[in-house]
């Protein structure tokens, strides 16, 4: 019987350079749909019975070829290799076969595509992570929630008060970028002083005072707390 691989492929719908397990699920699938057992309502032809025995013939001869030189007849070699008995491997596949079978450079295209994609969004997610971690990172001093008093990062850390003395402020918020009159600017926040005293402050973002509350809060002669400031 001859060994014409390039029918084989043709019965299966693959090309040479499909893999062995491509080579197996087609030929299972061919032989369910060849076998007698599939076609109970008419009767078995010789012709039907041919054709299984031949595809068979051509099946075992493609795995045989595969265990001797590691890929199946007809595939492009990724090397110069010889066989078994130092001659060099035999074609069996025809030259129409080839112009059916899909070109290689589209087949590369095909596989590439979900490679392509599934690092896009590889890319994506770890753009995401770092985003996130770079702003959960960030442990400001204050939570701000509108006009609400901030809440402190840690309790026991010191905080500006009203009455406190420049040396005390220093300690705490550090030196100031600019001094004029009696306030100290830091950034967009400032401190201002009355005979060396803190009797005012607005921690306004990005550069946040060590403060419980943006602005300072007093008692009214109900004893209830208000915020200074408009």
């Amino acid at each position: 019987m001859s060994q014409d691989f390039a029918l084989l492929y043709m019965q299966l719908g693959l090309h040479p350079d499909c893999s062995l397990e491509d080579l197996k699920r087609a030929y299972r699938i061919r032989v369910g749909e060849l076998h007698p057992d599939r076609h109970l309502d008419r009767p078995a032809s010789d012709d039907a019975n041919a054709a299984l025995t031949e595809l068979t013939a051509l099946y075992s001869g493609a795995i045989r070829f595969h265990r001797i030189h590691g890929r199946l007849p007809g595939s492009t070699p990724r090397g110069p290799t010889v066989s078994s008995r130092g001659a060099p491997e035999p074609a069996h596949f025809t030259t129409t076969a080839l112009r059916a079978a899909p070109r290689e450079s589209d087949r590369a295209t095909q596989s590439m595509t979900p490679r392509i994609a599934v690092l896009s969004v590889l890319v994506l997610v770890v753009v995401m992570v770092v985003l996130h971690w770079s702003e959960t990172a960030q442990v400001a001093p204050h939570a701000d929630s509108g006009d609400a008093v901030a809440a402190a990062v840690d309790p026991n850390t010191p905080r500006l008060e009203l009455g406190m003395e420049e040396a005390a402020v220093v300690a705490i918020q550090g030196p100031p970028e600019r001094v004029q009159d009696d306030v100290w600017n830091y950034g967009s926040s400032w401190v201002r002083f009355e005979d060396g005293h803190v009797v005012d402050w607005a921690s306004v973002p990005p550069n946040r005072l060590m403060t419980l509350t943006p602005r300072p809060v007093k008692e009214d002669e109900n004893g209830e707390e208000e915020a200074f400031g408009p």
